[in-house]
């Protein structure tokens, strides 16, 4: 066991930070300031997000540990004596605290925030405990992880820049992040639904069939889309639609080549699958503003090369299958010629 497997980095950090920096790079790039100028906020604000992950994820194991022993899941938090158990959630929310104070007097960014922490303090502990509350718990998870990080990312970036908050941009994004984040925790509570079933938990995957949410799904994912291509018409630039483009190749490969399933939420069998547009937010959406940042003026590229540095997980598996299915490709038209 390491720290990092008792925060559970793997589980957030090259998965939610990378889209929440996307809406903090799109933002910035609205504004005639140059993106470097911005540089150190944007570190700042993924600092104070990483601090909420971790107090997100400890508590999260803390008020799951008696249903995880019940149904026989893994808690990492078992391996922490109880007595410190509290210490990581506490020096997190204390640091949280700190965040906020350099925030003010942006009183929107603040308010944005500290929701984050609130909601997710309701989600998790008892007596309030979201989570075990069906729906309220899907819409606390959704709002704590994205909605308000991702308008967090907006009002923050607006304000540093000296711009005016574009509505209509945070209203899209809103929906993007509210649709894609209730995405994120149903498919996480459908893949749990079983473990939750054993030990009574009443989350709203647990009370509904699968097969009943079918509709539900389609309508998020329309939702979602229809406030990304809102997003990008207001981005306004031509490499967020490029690297969508190769982005659905490489889904369209994967699909081919690997039989890998597309799903919206739900999974239909055990064979490995994707989440529709998910390598796209966390990984090519970002990179394409960073690039047209860039284009625009090179002392960004310092900004690429660390974005790179520190999320490279997912760009590296992309370079591998799109250098894996070029080598399919080729040899079924050499094969084909040789006919």
């Amino acid at each position: 066991m390491t720290k990092f497997s008792i925060i559970r980095s793997q589980e957030w950090w090259s998965h939610k930070l990378p889209p929440l920096l996307a809406i903090a790079y799109a933002t910035a790039l609205m504004s005639p300031l140059p993106f470097y100028r911005v540089a150190l906020w944007t570190v700042f604000l993924l600092s104070s997000l990483v601090f909420g992950a971790i107090y997100v994820s400890v508590i999260n194991d803390i008020s799951d540990l008696e249903e995880d022993v019940a149904s026989g899941k893994i808690n990492r938090i078992q391996q922490v004596p109880e007595k410190y158990r509290w210490f990581i959630p506490a020096f997190c929310l204390l640091t949280g605290l700190i965040f906020s104070y350099f925030l003010y007097p942006d009183l929107l960014s603040c308010a944005l925030y500290l929701s984050s922490w609130i909601v997710f303090s309701f989600y998790s502990i008892k007596p309030v405990r979201l989570k075990n509350r069906g729906i309220l718990g899907v819409l606390a998870d959704g709002c704590g992880s994205h909605l308000f990080p991702s308008l967090l990312m907006v009002a923050s970036m607006s304000y540093i820049t000296n711009q005016k908050i574009d509505w209509l941009w945070f209203a899209a994004v809103g929906i993007w992040a509210l649709t894609y984040g209730l995405r994120g925790i149903l498919w996480h509570q459908f893949a749990d639904r079983v473990n939750d079933i054993k030990v009574n938990l009443n989350t709203y995957a647990s009370k509904i069939a699968p097969d009943k949410f079918e509709t539900k799904s389609r309508f998020l994912i329309i939702a979602e889309l229809i406030a990304l291509s809102v997003m990008l018409f207001k981005i306004a630039l031509i490499t967020p639609f490029i690297c969508l483009a190769l982005y659905l190749i490489l889904l369209w490969l994967r699909y081919k080549i690997n039989n890998t399933q597309i799903i919206i939420i739900l999974k239909n069998n055990d064979k490995p699958f994707q989440i529709l547009m998910a390598d796209y937010y966390q990984m090519f959406f970002p990179i394409a503003l960073l690039l047209a940042a860039c284009i625009s003026d090179y002392n960004n590229i310092i900004i690429l090369v660390a974005h790179i540095l520190l999320f490279p997980y997912i760009l590296w598996l992309a370079i591998f299958d799109y250098f894996y299915f070029s080598k399919v490709v080729l040899f079924k038209i050499k094969h084909l010629l040789l006919k």
